[in-house]
């Protein structure tokens, strides 16, 4: 079986989904085929590194400028280069003979949408919602599948006028290794604190977070600060009780151990969470997507979220620290979610897009019968 999954690099979350789709359908098929391919790399490959370039300094220093133009695409979602960019894709899925495309991006579900009605395709489609808020950016009117992180989005979907036979509730896809039994609970006399922020290194007040962590007596601190080298450099020099890392492969070993994790609420590290049971504590999220994950978060306790400047971090964050019943009520309830995430491999859904699939009769498309 061949498999094409389509990601986008804005952020390292979005190419992570697909990271992990592909190593859980791997361990359900080991014979499977699958290649992952950043669409902005393949249909614009002069200019991919530019656009991804201008991505990551407008979010890190343009916030609300993102989030503006964030609001305005999600109300009204466009495919520019419809005929260009389906012309791209049929080359490509014409050489590699795909069976399936699995999307992780919403730009990537829409331009694979397009391609299916403007070629008469009906390929099957999965998109994987990459956040519990979702937009009008995610929704195609071919894609077959969509796979979700909860009831919530789920219920958000057939609000906007998707099937729900359409609809799985998985949880937003992690590495495996984030799956695996969680490390044994024992109460130490060092609470372990983990803080990460994003692939670019970013948490709101971070560095007077660290100035007030890194005096508290019986407290560990790992801080992994993704490719931000400037930020592994200053902790490093200021901080030296503290253990700082840059990018690494192996965060589910520092997730599973932590009493908490300070953190922005993006939708991987939130389900990285769930499935290492560490609690939370999110500051101050302002990216649209983050807000709808720390609303989840919230509305779940299984963590803190702080909303205002007004609220005193470091004698809330104390309070935590120090109220295991509180910390272990959050454990509990992220169980609660994990056991009730469907976890069956893509593959087990393949027959059925099959059957939800649009074929092209007098021009318009019609739903075969079967489910």
């Amino acid at each position: 079986m061949k498999i094409l999954i389509l990601t986008g690099a804005f952020g390292m979350g979005h190419y992570s989904a697909a990271q992990a789709i592909k190593e859980e359908i791997l361990l359900d098929e080991p014979y499977a085929n699958i290649e992952i391919i950043d669409v902005v790399d393949y249909i614009f490959p002069k200019i991919s590194k530019i656009i991804y370039r201008v991505f990551n300094f407008v979010v890190s220093k343009f916030l609300l400028m993102y989030n503006y133009f964030n609001i305005i695409a999600s109300r009204n979602p466009s495919t520019p280069i419809k005929a260009l960019v389906a012309k791209k894709i049929d080359i490509l899925l014409n050489d590699k003979n795909i069976d399936m495309i699995i999307s992780t991006f919403p730009i990537c579900s829409q331009y694979v949408s397009a391609y299916k009605k403007i070629k008469n395709k009906n390929i099957p489609l999965f998109t994987y919602i990459t956040d519990i808020d979702v937009n009008e950016e995610w929704i195609c009117e071919n894609t077959d599948m969509y796979f979700v992180g909860s009831k919530q989005t789920k219920e958000s979907l057939i609000k906007k006028g998707v099937g729900k036979e359409k609809i799985i509730v998985c949880g937003i896809p992690v590495k495996h290794d984030f799956k695996d039994q969680a490390i044994t609970e024992i109460r130490k006399n060092n609470k372990e604190i983990l803080i990460m922020g994003g692939g670019l290194g970013l948490i709101p007040q971070g560095d007077k977070i660290l100035d007030y962590l890194s005096n508290i007596e019986n407290i560990n601190i790992t801080f992994i600060a993704g490719k931000n080298k400037r930020l592994i450099k200053q902790i490093k020099e200021s901080y030296p009780n503290i253990n700082v890392l840059g990018y690494c492969d192996n965060v589910y070993d520092y997730m599973k151990k932590a009493d908490l994790l300070i953190t922005k609420s993006g939708g991987i590290t939130l389900f990285e969470a769930i499935h290492s049971t560490t609690p939370l504590y999110v500051i101050r999220p302002f990216l649209c997507q983050e807000i709808g994950n720390a609303k989840f978060i919230q509305e779940h306790r299984i963590g803190k979220v702080i909303w205002t400047r007004g609220t005193d971090i470091y004698e809330d964050l104390t309070f935590l620290l120090e109220n295991d019943i509180l910390l272990d009520d959050m454990k509990k309830n992220i169980k609660n979610i994990r056991e009730n995430l469907d976890n069956s491999s893509p593959l087990a859904y393949y027959n059925k897009s099959l059957n939800l699939c649009y074929y092209n009769v007098s021009n318009s498309y019609i739903k075969i019968s079967g489910i």
